[in-house]
């Protein structure tokens, strides 16, 4: 199921309600909640109609302010259960039969007064016994890292919030394909942006939805971009293929023209920044390597065929000089296949001039083998083989391995603690990064390492730094100077190692991070 929320900022603009239909077409949510709507309860029913949906409920705007409207699409069952001007509570029935509360909220906007927002909430979680989902413009942050630019927030809103959340056991779900929300759209050190629109969910939620996700929608109409909840977003697909294929950067391919055309394509767009360019990296570089590859092995059948033929055919002035040619392009082939596989089966202690592709083919595809999981047995000693079981087990065992019991409140004593930094070290410590220092940690990066998420490994920037270099380094001042958030690039993926030979159960796995 997917809930979808938006400050519109005016659902009365044709423009916004046109926008609004083609982010539901593309997206296709079963609940749509929708905050600054500006216009009377009576004039959402022609919205909900253009919108194809089934249901509605709204709430009139205050004049030109506020405004609420909750809609639902053909077959979801929903009951409202109580609305105010910043919140419609609604009981929602779940496709497999399961019933939890979902909350459109829309935050007040006077800071005076958002201590009463919470007061709100808390009364709606106490006539709810059901699983609970709350999504909308909160207009509030849990910390100045989800804000850039502009004065710092007050530290008491903000743990008025985080005490909120924490007493009524809830998760702030963080989305996966970005972090701001909303901007001012100002020019220069005027811009601010935040991360104001989310979903928050109870425990239960997490716990009996293990694959959901959310997304921003980028749009172009207001100032707050729209989020989506999808409860099996992040679910494996029943499809035929190993679901954890995904785009990596080949070191073998960095002398081909193709790929730096592509590359110096990318980054010589001035207009984006150096995390849309990565991206782009992923979803132009990714097709052409997988063609690549398939057109490299069909060409190395054909110059196959071409030096028997040269071989064994009859001789003409220019034999020679094409069997040179072809022998040539086979070893170069050869040499591509070798790095391609070779990347793949990440040994370190690979010696220049060694050729045992085969070797390498078989130590990649081992490894791939090794690592997936067919079946795994749960805390009961029941066997599982569905994806989505298996998933459910490794969630569930994390989730009760990694809860703390830590007293936040404990202060730790630092008098007894003695004081080693001096001025001199002070001021390095508090010294601007240099280009210098950057390019000193970036080389000692072992560039065969595992990629992150966005497939780029360390051998990706080495290949191309005459062309993606001053990007990176004004990156990562922007990020060590706290001009921007380390978020954007610290997502990781987490692999499971197994510590046995079969290993049949969690505790049979370690986890790491690759990042």
């Amino acid at each position: 199921m997917k809930f979808f929320c938006w400050n519109c900022r005016g659902i009365g603009n044709p423009a916004i309600v046109r926008e609004l239909k083609q982010l539901l077409v593309a997206n296709d949510p079963d609940i749509v909640f929708l905050c600054e709507t500006k216009i009377h309860s009576n004039a959402v029913s022609r919205v909900r109609s253009i919108c194809r949906m089934e249901g509605c409920l709204a709430v009139s705007s205050d004049g030109k302010s506020g405004g609420l409207a909750l809609m639902w699409r053909e077959g979801v069952r929903v009951m409202v259960q109580n609305y105010s001007k910043y919140h419609i509570d609604a009981s929602v029935s779940m496709e497999d039969g399961e019933t939890l509360r979902f909350t459109g909220f829309y935050g007040q906007a006077d800071p005076r007064s958002r201590q009463n927002a919470w007061d709100m909430l808390r009364r709606v979680k106490s006539r709810n016994n059901e699983k609970w989902i709350v999504g909308g413009d909160f207009n509030d942050i849990l910390n100045n890292a989800k804000k850039e630019g502009g004065r710092r927030k007050p530290k008491t809103l903000m743990d008025e919030f985080a005490n909120f959340l924490d007493e009524q056991n809830l998760s702030d779900v963080k989305t996966c394909n970005g972090w701001y929300t909303w901007t001012n759209n100002r020019d220069g050190k005027g811009l601010v942006k935040e991360r104001l629109d989310r979903f928050i969910v109870s425990d239960a939620v997490m716990e009996s939805l293990p694959f959901l996700i959310t997304y921003i929608m980028r749009q172009s109409k207001s100032d707050h971009e729209a989020i989506l909840l999808d409860t099996e977003g992040s679910k494996p697909k029943n499809k035929n293929i190993d679901q954890r294929v995904r785009f990596r950067y080949d070191h073998c391919w960095a002398k081909e023209k193709g790929a730096r055309d592509i590359i110096n394509g990318i980054w010589s767009n001035r207009e984006r920044d150096s995390l849309e360019k990565m991206e782009s990296v992923r979803v132009k570089l990714g097709p052409w390597q997988y063609h690549r590859y398939r057109n490299m092995k069909t060409r190395i059948k054909e110059l196959e065929k071409e030096i028997s033929r040269l071989m064994d055919g009859l001789s003409s002035d220019q034999s020679t000089s094409l069997l040179k040619d072809a022998r040539r392009r086979l070893g170069h082939l050869h040499d591509v296949d070798e790095r391609y596989w070779a990347t793949r089966a990440r040994s370190q202690w690979l010696k220049d001039g060694d050729r045992n592709t085969c070797y390498f083919h078989v130590r990649a595809s081992g490894r791939r083998k090794k690592n997936y999981i067919e079946w795994l047995k749960d805390t009961y000693g029941i066997w599982h083989e569905d994806k989505k079981e298996i998933c459910d087990i490794a969630w569930k065992y994390f989730n009760e391995l990694f809860k703390t019991s830590i007293n936040m409140d404990d202060e730790c004593n630092l008098q007894a603690v003695p004081e080693c930094i001096n001025d001199e070290i002070n001021r390095k410590l508090n010294g601007e990064f240099t280009n210098e220092e950057i390019l000193r940690a970036f080389n000692q990066m072992d560039p065969r390492k595992a990629p992150g998420i966005d497939g780029l490994s360390g051998s990706f920037f080495k290949d191309h730094w005459s062309s993606v270099g001053a990007d990176v380094l004004l990156l990562c001042h922007d990020i060590l100077q706290g001009s921007r958030s380390a978020v954007c690039v610290n997502e990781r993926l987490i692999v499971l190692i197994p510590k046995i030979k079969n290993p049949c159960e969690m505790v049979n796995f370690r986890p790491i991070s690759l990042l």
